[in-house]
């Protein structure tokens, strides 16, 4: 070999030498950073999770407090005495100073505790312990309209009537949990009252033996308010073992603290926030993880763990990507409710399944929906399609399929339904579509049109069902809108009771 090529040889070798050790240390850089960058991904997940488990403790304390208020007033309210004085011309001095003073108020510091007749003309109003006038109640019930209204729907909704009178249905026992078997017929929330977070609670009054004679059906509605204490969130606090649990302030709420969750379900002056220190795992992970980090880095052999964890990634991307393909494929983006093609293969089943019926489909279009969209955006409108979509899915909950076709088109397909469920169903849905949505501090209003048709008697394939569905749905909406009508072929439709 020649000088000039054993020196060409060398400057090679030397070079390839070089850009060994160059990758060698490239890749050992990219190891220990890809390394670090696992843990610090790790540490935050963990760090996620330890708040998301935190913020589920602290919803499920707060919901103990709201049930603990609630078997307190049941003891008041399912009580003979107290039918015997709410029904009465007028509350006696002793029981108001036994009852309500010396036991609601002294001993649990409920703020407020008024009795009236189906929420609207008090009988009885005790604010921090002292009798007052009952008009100084009347700012209270405007605030808590929609909890009087939801407690005597669910008293009605329980009455099962007997011989001479009704009686009560209990709720189903359960000798695996330490509950009482009470009829739910209350209704509870988290409301300000008088400036503080409170619990309010509505419930009839009933007799103990939860008889109610004919005649006196009418219910008296109890009303107690229990203020969200210092002392209380301290307690809370002690129990899961965090600290500093406490309601966000206004100032507060624009710069959200790390730990935060939202209680009660903000009907009016909702939901509150509540915010915590975390007890976040992420420093403990870095002390312990550190050394070994340490080691593994000198190993270039691990870097081959280093390839697998990358393959692994790349099968679980595919693998999420592949599941969310199958679940857009059937359902809408938009609200996550079935699309066309699940609710037309879930009818196709369903008919096949059970030939003879019944099965049971709503068309439900929402009502001036197209003014929201012109007048405030299609932002509105999508947010005014998911609160009514997650309303639907709510009411139908598993007694049937709730589907989104297109714009603001939904389909319900209930099985083993007649007629007069699937009405009481529409009618409902029709509700639903008119609440108000809460959007940018602006409150969003639409109407509901629904129409019902029963399969075999109005339809023996899926074209003439639906559409026997469809002209149900035009006569709602031929008929005024907002209400929901049965399709009955030629003969004039029926519109439900319920109607707007």
């Amino acid at each position: 070999m020649s000088e000039i090529s054993a020196r060409v040889f060398a400057n090679t070798s030397s070079w390839m030498v070089r850009g060994i050790y160059l990758a060698c240390a490239v890749f050992v850089f990219l190891f220990i950073a890809s390394v670090f960058l696992v843990l610090d991904y790790s540490v935050y997940q963990a760090n996620s999770f330890g708040i998301s488990t935190e913020r589920k403790l602290v919803q499920q304390q707060f919901q103990h407090q709201i049930d603990e208020v609630v078997k307190y007033q049941a003891e008041l309210s399912f009580r003979d005495e107290t039918v015997k004085e709410a029904r009465g011309s007028s509350f006696s001095d002793s029981f108001v100073q036994r009852r309500i003073h010396d036991w609601l108020w002294s001993d649990f510091g409920f703020s407020w505790i008024v009795f009236s007749e189906t929420g609207h003309q008090t009988k009885l109003a005790v604010n921090n312990g002292v009798a007052v006038a009952p008009d100084k109640a009347d700012g209270l019930l405007f605030w808590i309209d929609d909890l009087v209204y939801e407690a005597n729907q669910s008293y009605w909704a329980a009455l099962k009537p007997e011989k001479d009178g009704f009686r009560l249905r209990m709720m189903d026992s359960d000798r695996e949990q330490l509950s009482a078997p009470l009829p739910y017929i209350h209704a509870a929330d988290m409301r300000m009252v008088d400036g503080r977070m409170s619990i309010v609670v509505v419930q009839a009054v009933v007799p103990k033996s939860l008889f109610i004679p004919k005649g006196s059906e009418q219910p008296i509605i109890m009303i107690t308010v229990k203020p969200i204490s210092e002392k209380m969130l301290a307690s809370m606090s002690q129990r899961l073992a965090i600290e500093d649990l406490h309601v966000v302030a206004d100032e507060e709420n624009k710069n959200r603290p790390d730990a935060y969750t939202p209680v009660g379900k903000g009907f009016t002056d909702g939901p509150f926030l509540v915010a915590w220190t975390p007890n976040a795992p992420g420093p403990f992970i870095w002390q312990s993880a550190m050394p070994k980090v340490a080691i593994l880095s000198l190993l270039a052999a691990l870097s081959m763990g280093f390839i697998a964890w990358r393959f692994g990634a790349v099968v679980r991307a595919l693998q999420k990507s592949e599941a969310t393909n199958r679940f857009l494929a059937k359902h809408d983006a938009l609200t996550g409710l079935a699309n066309r093609i699940a609710f037309e293969e879930s009818l196709t089943a369903m008919m096949e399944e059970h030939p003879e019926g019944p099965i049971a489909v709503l068309a439900v279009d929402l009502d001036k929906f197209k003014a929201v969209n012109d007048q405030h955006g299609h932002a509105a409108g999508d947010a005014v399609l998911k609160a009514v979509a997650a309303r639907f899915s709510d009411r139908v909950g598993d007694a049937g399929l709730v589907a989104r076709l297109g714009g603001d088109e939904f389909m319900v397909l209930i099985p083993n339904a007649n007629e007069t469920t699937i009405m009481a169903l529409a009618a409902g849905l029709v509700i639903d579509a008119q609440v108000p949505i809460v959007f940018n501090e602006m409150l969003l209003q639409v109407g509901g049109s629904a129409g019902a048709a029963l399969f075999p008697r109005d339809g023996h394939n899926i074209r003439n069902f639906v559409h026997a569905a469809d002209m149900a749905l035009y006569a709602a909406k031929n008929s005024g809108r907002n209400r929901a009508v049965l399709y009955e072929g030629d003969a004039i439709m029926r519109p439900s009771t319920a109607a707007a």
